[in-house]
């Protein structure tokens, strides 16, 4: 069996997980990154933060991209484009509905729903769509194969990761078929959170057991990327 060191992503020399034909992925990219830029009035854009030289964002492609049949990047409407980097070359760039309004975007759940809108459309034969935030660039490498096993088995239309007794709303695995509820939930009752919204359906929740670092450490702030860079130089 494979180490958790191999099983993780966010390094040089980062292995490849099984590839999951029917499942599509979002990367939800469109947070006003507050707390990573304190001293902006506005945030910033916290996918492009730089860790280890390169974009928090393309650390997650990283780690996601080789898992799913397909993968898009939600923003909201005045984020910036993701930097000319090599590894997200090709990969769709969707805006949460919210955007065309203000540009400041709806929260996770308008970028899951402008994901799954997307999935539906480019990748049809994916019944399944895998979110996952962009702040997590430790992302085990069989995070799409796990989720989609044990959906099957507990047959819910929602299973979200647990990890250290901490449950991870937007590393979550969905129905496809949940699309006319969500953009109801998003566009007329104005549904924000993600939980309150998988509640309203069949949710299950994956436990990750392994020991080692967590491969779901979230960087939200300047301390959260400098603790990232440390763990990147043990590794």
């Amino acid at each position: 069996m494979a180490s958790d060191k191999q099983k993780t992503g966010a390094s040089a020399g980062v292995k490849r997980g099984p590839r999951v034909g029917a499942v599509a992925a979002v990367i939800l990219a469109g947070g006003a990154g507050r707390r990573m830029f304190p001293h902006a009035a506005s945030g910033g854009d916290k996918p492009l933060a730089l860790l280890d030289g390169k974009p928090l964002l393309a650390h997650v492609v990283q780690c996601l991209k080789p898992q799913v049949y397909d993968l898009a990047i939600a923003v909201r409407g005045n984020s910036r484009l993701p930097p000319s980097d090599p590894t997200l070359a090709g990969i769709a760039i969707v805006k949460d509905p919210g955007s065309e309004r203000d540009g400041s975007g709806m929260g996770p759940l308008a970028g899951l729903l402008a994901g799954m809108e997307w999935a539906r459309q480019e990748a049809p034969y994916c019944p399944l769509l895998l979110s996952v935030p962009t702040d997590v660039p430790f992302l085990p490498l069989d995070l799409a194969a796990r989720l989609a096993a044990h959906m099957q088995a507990i047959e819910s239309d929602v299973l979200m990761v647990r990890s250290r007794g901490q449950l991870h709303p937007a590393v979550a695995l969905w129905s496809t078929e949940l699309l006319a509820d969500l953009r109801r939930a998003v566009l007329e009752e104005g549904v924000r959170k993600v939980e309150d919204f998988a509640d309203r359906h069949t949710r299950g929740e994956l436990v990750w057991h392994r020991g080692g670092p967590d491969p779901f450490l979230n960087v939200n702030t300047p301390a959260d990327l400098a603790r990232a860079e440390r763990r990147l130089a043990k590794a």
